[in-house]
């Protein structure tokens, strides 16, 4: 191996563990937000500062760290660590909860948020949002279904979506105003 192959080598060493320094510390971000947790009568699904950290995650970070960040919170989770916002909501059997399609939509929300974020940022991170209550309030439907409750699309929005939208469209915004440094340092 000559001098220059050894460099390159070393600076792409280098490179793909600052990346992964990256995901990690905004799959941590979201973790934490997972940990603000306020249950709301009437819905399995509490408010969280997690749409904030979603948004936040792909504005800041990118499509593509933002999208690989998201992935490693769901693995995280999947794999048992108490990331996932709730008492017992680890491991596989995370899957089976009422709120699962929302943590489903976090990596494609991550990378919306990312993607738009040069040209039209605000576009970004509404696109994001969207697909969160999209794959979140399906999921919802779907559970209250196999659960036997009301599957309803009425049940669904007014369960998980109504209580939360203009809040989330807040998080969302303030996450997108406040990822703009961090995105010009990480370019």
């Amino acid at each position: 191996m000559n001098g220059m192959t050894a460099i390159a080598t070393r600076t792409r060493t280098a490179r793909l563990v600052c990346e992964a320094g990256i995901a990690a510390g905004l799959a941590g971000l979201t973790a934490l937000a997972a940990q603000v947790r306020v249950p709301l009568p009437g819905t399995p699904v509490p408010a969280t500062l997690q749409v904030a950290a979603v948004i936040f995650a792909g504005a800041a970070a990118g499509p593509w760290r933002g999208l690989a960040s998201q992935l490693l919170y769901l693995a995280l989770g999947l794999c048992g660590l108490p990331v996932f916002a709730g008492a017992g909501a680890a491991g596989p059997a995370a899957a089976a909860a009422a709120t699962f399609g929302y943590l489903l939509a976090f990596p494609p929300a991550a990378f919306l948020a990312g993607r738009f974020t040069g040209r039209a940022r605000w576009l970004g991170s509404f696109l994001g949002l969207a697909v969160i209550y999209l794959l979140g309030v399906g999921w919802l439907q779907a559970w209250a279904a196999l659960s036997g409750g009301n599957a309803s699309l009425a049940w669904a929005l007014l369960a998980g979506l109504w209580p939360f939208v203009i809040f989330d469209v807040l998080k969302a915004a303030l996450a997108t105003w406040s990822a703009g440094p961090l995105r010009r340092r990480l370019s």
